[in-house]
């Protein structure tokens, strides 16, 4: 009897102990895996915290950017304003015929280019359709009186070069400052409503007697010649023209 009491005791021990033991590893295990689980979370929750900012600094930095170019363009187009009379002078009321038709309200410019006063229209205000337009004759704006310029090139194609230059040696005064980029906002410098003393920024809608207008930016530069909807001269090409007459 006492043997097997002894017996019984043991083996409640040792029950006991196993017992214990299993618990402790499921305790282990279980909280093991909890803290894994909590640390990938809070990895989460930091990657999408940091991706949100990342979002938010960009969209702050763009707004920020664009604030700074709409107080700069502002500045621009101020300055242009003040100094549009003086602009405007370079503009020209264009006139010229044939034995046929008459071309009576077109738009020209003068520029400064290596030296020398260059007036310049657009090509089909030279020729239209096989019609050749000569007696041309040029009045500054703000001014009633006529030069009569020799030609010394044009160009119509159609297409991207449609330009005309003149000279005469009564000119005396013209744009200074050339632009290469016809990107962003531009400016059509008169119109010949009969009344040369206008700037509008340039659309796809032309309107009548607008053919031969400069094309300037917002840096005052001219970029081009307009001589239709939508479409410029580039003043490079013009200038290249310059340099290969002879």
């Amino acid at each position: 009897m006492k043997k097997l009491l002894i017996i019984i005791l043991l083996l409640s021990i040792f029950l006991i102990s196993c017992t214990k033991v299993v618990s402790a590893d499921t305790i282990d295990s279980t909280t093991a895996k909890t803290t894994i689980i909590t640390e990938t979370t809070i990895n989460n929750s930091n990657n999408t915290i940091n991706y949100d900012y990342n979002n938010l600094k960009a969209e702050y930095d763009k707004l920020v950017e664009d604030k700074q170019k709409l107080e700069d363009e502002n500045k621009a187009y101020d300055y242009l304003i003040r100094n549009l009379n003086n602009l405007l002078r370079n503009v020209y009321y264009g006139y010229a015929s044939n034995d046929k038709y008459i071309l009576d309200g077109f738009t020209a410019f003068s520029i400064y280019y290596k030296g020398k006063y260059y007036l310049i229209t657009a090509g089909h205000c030279v020729e239209q359709e096989g019609q050749i337009f000569s007696n041309h004759k040029f009045k500054a704006n703000f001014s009633d009186e006529w030069i009569y310029p020799k030609l010394l090139d044009y160009k119509y194609n159609g297409n991207t070069s449609d330009y005309a230059i003149f000279y005469s040696d009564k000119i005396d005064n013209g744009f200074v400052k050339y632009g290469d980029n016809i990107e962003g906002k531009k400016y059509i410098l008169g119109t010949t409503n009969n009344k040369l003393n206008v700037l509008r920024e340039f659309t796809a809608d032309g309107i009548n007697g607008e053919c031969g207008s400069p094309i300037i930016n917002l840096n005052q530069e001219v970029v081009g010649v307009y001589y239709g909807t939508t479409s410029i001269t580039s003043i490079n090409i013009i200038l290249e023209a310059i340099d290969n007459l002879k």
